[in-house]
């Protein structure tokens, strides 16, 4: 995120439960606020890649706040976080595979909807396998936001899908608007306020699908 990193760990002011880092399939989890972990700010001046996760999390209501919970997710080559509420988590476990289900190492609903995409992904692409899942949990279960993004050896895939009666139950209207830039020869997505002002809008009911090899993307309809 270059220059920008700052401003962006700043946001852990309020998203203070932790944060989570994920790259080249490693990832590192600390419960300290982002802005108060040393472990952070070492990650970021010494890890070099072309395309990393960095989840500063909010606990939901009701979600517990330990190391197990905190996001990214990662099964295989496959990255994943997630921003919103989907209530009860449990109401989507008929989603997912029961080897799927048995893997499970949190009680989040965002690892159940994440392993649900890799139970539709065993039928069809990872992307196609995306689009379907949002289209299922929206249409049949209680939620704030399905936004998430899902990094693989060759893409990431950014979705925002949220419940326009709920976008303003934290501090900031636009808490679930995605936003986006290809700027200094790399594609930044976030929420919640960062680059809100003079990134590209991803609206809802819009997915972003990048290609990690040439930085081409595309807009796609849910």
């Amino acid at each position: 995120v270059g220059t920008e990193f700052d401003n962006f760990v700043a946001l852990a002011a309020e998203h203070k439960d932790g944060w989570g880092f994920a790259h080249d399939g490693e990832i590192l989890k600390d419960l300290k606020p982002a802005h108060e972990s040393p472990e952070l700010s070492a990650s970021a001046d010494s890890v070099k890649t072309d395309g990393a996760l960095l989840h500063l999390r909010l606990a939901s209501k009701g979600i517990t706040v330990n190391i197990d919970n905190n996001h990214p997710f990662t099964h295989g080559t496959t990255t994943f976080m997630h921003n919103g509420t989907i209530r009860p988590g449990s109401s989507i476990e008929h989603l997912i595979d029961a080897d799927l289900l048995e893997q499970l190492t949190s009680t989040t609903d965002s690892e159940r909807y994440f392993f649900a995409i890799l139970t539709a992904a065993k039928k069809m692409g990872l992307i196609e396998a995306i689009a379907a899942t949002v289209k299922e949990i929206a249409s049949t279960a209680d939620y704030s936001a399905i936004n998430s993004i899902t990094l693989t050896p060759d893409f990431l895939i950014a979705v925002c899908q949220f419940n326009v009666a709920e976008q303003s139950e934290w501090t900031v209207p636009f808490h679930y608007e995605l936003r986006f830039a290809k700027e200094d020869g790399a594609i930044k997505v976030a929420s919640t306020g960062w680059g809100h002002d003079d990134w590209t809008p991803l609206t809802n009911g819009k997915m972003l699908v990048v290609n990690r090899a040439d930085l081409s993307y595309k807009i796609l309809d849910i």
